[in-house]
Formats: structure tokens, sequence, C-alpha cells
């Protein structure tokens, strides 16, 4: 059946603003599946849309890190779905038959279609989803934490599927974001000796690490040349992507998740000199989406102390401006009601 539901539109490209408007959900289709949404993160991503610097097809409801509740199936979908407790992956649109998805990389599928860009998304009451990108969470996970498990997911995708960082490495991750202090936790769950570094405007961030025994650094100067197995870049930054270069030691690895979102100048002749292994990773693919589900489930990784703030959908400016004031880590909203209840 299609319900009426709130949610966080963007009604046009361009710069803009978003809307909190009523829309109607269509039924779930064949392999598709209904969602309560019970807690969705704000992204990076979700800024850039809002500036209308992303692409996307409107009027479109943004948002892809959620968690929630299956409440109805489409025609196919297995019964143990409904009332299953679900995260999702965020390329929900791909075609299925090119080269990339029969490879298992629907991530860079030419005709990929991305939650809350290109199909509607999670600021929203209820979303409609592919049961394909469906993974089941454990009560052992709030629901407000396991809005984080995607961007945990594009962590633990790039470190560990397959394994770039292990016991007894020495590892710099340079950006105390959300997306650095996940890649830290799942550095040293996997044995590693961490350092994170920011600057001093990364105070508050960089306390919340050190309160989850992560060492941190202000001092760029004390981080060392050639001193580190790998280096994780998270800031998405010139300066912190050059600072990884010159830590990373000869035939180290180097590994790149912060988005710059414009050219930028580094010494990528180090790449060279050094003999680096440059690797990269681009969304939650199945592998460490399943590999962020076990870790938060075990305690390896924890998710609670990132979540700065949780407020229904009413709130969404001033969840967005501290968003992209940095005032905290990450912000929640719970579209239907108590994110745990």
């Amino acid at each position: 059946m299609t319900v009426d539901v709130r949610a966080l539109v963007k009604p046009e490209a361009g710069p803009g603003t978003l809307e909190l408007r009523t829309v109607t959900l269509r039924e779930p289709g064949p392999g598709e599946v209904r969602v309560r949404v019970k807690a969705a993160g704000i992204c990076g991503t979700d800024l850039h849309i809002l500036a209308g610097e992303w692409p996307l097809e409107p009027p479109v409801v943004v948002g892809h890190e959620m968690s929630g509740v299956v409440e109805e199936l489409g025609p196919g979908v297995d019964e143990t779905w409904l009332g299953a407790r679900v995260v999702t992956e965020v390329f929900v649109g791909s075609d299925g038959t090119c080269t990339e998805c029969r490879a298992g990389y629907r991530n860079l599928c030419p005709n990929r279609g991305s939650l809350g860009s290109k199909w509607d998304g999670a600021f929203a009451e209820q979303v409609v989803l592919p049961a394909l990108t469906l993974h089941r969470i454990p009560d052992t996970i709030s629901y407000r934490a396991a809005a984080l498990l995607e961007p945990l997911a594009c962590v633990t995708g790039a470190l560990l599927d397959p394994v770039r960082v292990g016991a007894g490495q020495s590892v710099l991750v340079t950006g105390p974001g959300a997306v650095g202090l996940l890649a830290a936790q799942v550095a040293r769950a996997s044995g590693a000796r961490v350092l994170l570094a920011g600057t001093e405007r990364d105070r508050a961030r960089l306390d919340v690490a050190s309160a989850l025994g992560i060492d941190t650094t202000t001092d760029a100067d004390s981080v060392g040349v050639d001193a580190y197995d790998v280096v994780i870049e998270c800031a998405g930054a010139a300066p912190a992507a050059e600072l990884c270069l010159s830590a990373a030691r000869r035939r180290g690895a180097y590994v790149q998740l912060g988005i710059f979102g414009k050219p930028v100048t580094v010494p990528l002749d180090l790449v060279c000199l050094k003999q680096l292994e440059f690797v990269s990773g681009f969304g939650a693919l199945p592998g460490g989406m399943e590999i962020a589900i076990r870790l938060a489930d075990q305690g390896l990784v924890d998710l609670e102390p990132l979540i700065s703030s949780v407020t229904g959908l009413d709130e969404w400016q001033a969840q967005f401006d501290a968003t992209r004031a940095g005032a905290g880590l990450k912000y929640l909203f719970a579209p239907s009601g108590d994110a745990d209840d």
C-alpha cells in the first residue's frame, strides 16, 4: 500500500535549501521492502547536496546513513525479513549487468542510483529499499549506533576487505572527524599502534578520541618522517595528505578516505620514490558492511561516543548547521520518533 510520510526533500538541483514535506511513499515492488527509519545520520555528502555540489535527480528525499525496521514486503521477498532490524548499503539502483556489478562492485556501476540523491532516501519516516541491499543488525547495536554502520563499512571495506592493516603495525590517521575516529578504532582493533593527528581547531573531537584510548596529536612536526607502516588520510585536506605522504615509510601503504571536493596539489612523487601502495575506498560494499557489524557487535568499535545530537526532522537546519561548523562528530535524526523505542 502507499503511505504518506514526512520527509526532508531537495526540491531542485543547484544551491538552495531543503524542504520538510509530506510525500506519498510508493508500495514496495518485487524484491523491495518498506522500512520505518529509526535513525539517520548527516554525511558530508548531504552538505554537498544542499549546496548544489552533488549530482542528483530532484525532487528527492535526502539521506543515506540509516537504520530501521522492515514493516512491509514486496512480492518475492523472504518472509523472514518482516520485522527485521536492518541497515542498508547506499548503492541501491545499480544495473546488475555491467562488469563492475558482476564483479561485486555495485559502488562503481556507471548506472548506479545512490540512496538520497537518485533514490528517495533516509531523512523520512519510512523508505522503500531493495531487500538485496539490507543487512540485519543484532540487538547489541542500538538503532542510533547502527546509523553509523554505513560510514564504518566504508572504512572497513578500505582497510579490511582486503586486509591492509594488521597486528604490530604503526598507523597514522589524519582528520579526527567521524571517519577518522572510525578508522583509528578499526586499525586499533586490528592490533596496530595508532596515532590520530588533527589541528587545534579539532580539540573537542580529539578529546573524544582520547577518551576512547586513542593517542592524538596537534603537532605535525612531531609525527615523524618515514615512520608509519600505514597512513590513512581522512581529512580531505592537502596539508593532511602531504603529512601522510611524508610520514609513510618506504614500501608502506597510503589509504585515501577523505574527499577533497576540489583539485589539490600534493607531492605525489613520494608515491614513486617510496614505492608506496596507494589505495582508496568508495562507499559501503557487502563485505565491508558485514565486517562493520561484527566489529560493533563485539565492542571492538564504539559508535555511541561519536553521536553528538539526535533530533526530529523539524530541527534539520540546526543539525545541518552544526555538521557544517564541525562543532561535533555525528548528528542524527530520529524521523519516526525515538531512535531506540
